[in-house]
């Protein structure tokens, strides 16, 4: 028996986001997030089920795996195998947009549910020397973590150096599998628990068809380009050099594009809102305290519109 490699985003998707085998899904989560008592995982709704791909060759990659709990609490599940810049960055956007995405026209903010982020990283990402590592919002000098809709957590596989005969938690056991599942032959004596099973039975090389098969051999394919770009670009220093130049020029001429669109659009806004008021017969200085428009402009402002009443000039 093979087991295929379950950092490979296709066959981790695969395993962890099959809406027939939730409980692989919510096992998993339960060990890693330490959910155990009232805030213990016990459904999950995914609001991206896996699907096969129509094509083979695509290069697209694929989404993160999203669920919901019992409780409304919102997950993303991602498998990151090559290191990113920027990578916490694109971790709090996903975040905050999945937060913000909740909440309905209409509705209040109490509408609002917690969102977990998972990384499971086959990279270094914080300095702690433990392979698991959980991120919140707190005080920093009190600790108190009042912000409490954001949790980050962050599984960096190259930290993880257990052995099978040292494993003991549930959570050990299932960063054993991710991280191992590809070198055995079978299920390890010390996995008894169910769902851990099941999973390398998923990834059990022999069930799949040639079309999931060529799936997986295409993301693998691609993760392993743009590993050789990437040492190639770190190779060449000066074509490095000149491309971080170009880039980070371009970079800051659209910030300052951006920026300059930005404030000519408030400024847009701001003379917009104040002709409005000046119509509507508001003083010049309520006006000048309300959009920071200067009594001069104002004063201009009134004396070219002939709707204005007499007393505004």
């Amino acid at each position: 028996m093979r087991f295929l490699d379950p950092t490979n985003d296709y066959a981790f998707r695969k395993t962890f986001g099959d809406e027939r085998k939730k409980e692989i899904l919510i096992s998993f989560l339960n060990s890693v997030l330490e959910r155990t008592g009232e805030s213990q995982i016990v459904e999950v709704h995914l609001l991206n089920p896996y699907q096969a791909p129509h094509m083979l060759g695509t290069k697209e990659s694929l989404l993160d795996i999203r669920c919901r709990d019992q409780a409304g609490r919102e997950y993303i599940v991602e498998m990151q195998v090559l290191k990113r810049k920027y990578f916490d960055k694109r971790v709090l956007y996903y975040a905050s947009k999945a937060y913000s995405s909740q909440l309905l026209e209409g509705e209040n903010y109490g509408a609002l549910n917690s969102v977990i982020f998972l990384g499971i990283l086959n990279f270094k990402f914080t300095a702690e020397d433990h392979w698991l590592s959980a991120h919140r919002i707190a005080s920093v000098k009190t600790n108190e973590h009042k912000l409490k809709d954001f949790e980050f957590t962050f599984v960096e596989l190259p930290k993880f150096t257990k052995t099978e005969q040292e494993l003991s938690t549930v959570a050990e056991k299932w960063v054993y599998f991710l991280k191992h599942a590809k070198e055995l032959e079978v299920i390890p004596e010390t996995i008894v628990e169910e769902a851990i099973k099941e999973a390398f039975q998923i990834l059990n090389q022999g069930t799949w068809s040639e079309a999931q098969l060529g799936a997986y051999e295409e993301r693998k394919k691609a993760v392993m380009d743009a590993t050789a770009s990437y040492e190639a670009a770190l190779d060449d220093g000066e074509q490095r050099g000149h491309a971080k130049g170009l880039v980070e020029g371009i970079a800051q001429g659209i910030a300052q594009g951006i920026a300059q669109g930005v404030e000519q659009g408030r400024e847009k806004e701001r003379k917009a809102i104040a002709l409005e008021m000046l119509q509507k017969g508001c003083d010049v200085s309520f006006v000048h305290q309300f959009t920071s428009i200067s009594l001069e402009e104002l004063k201009s402002m009134s004396q070219q519109t002939s709707e204005f009443p007499s007393h505004l000039t």
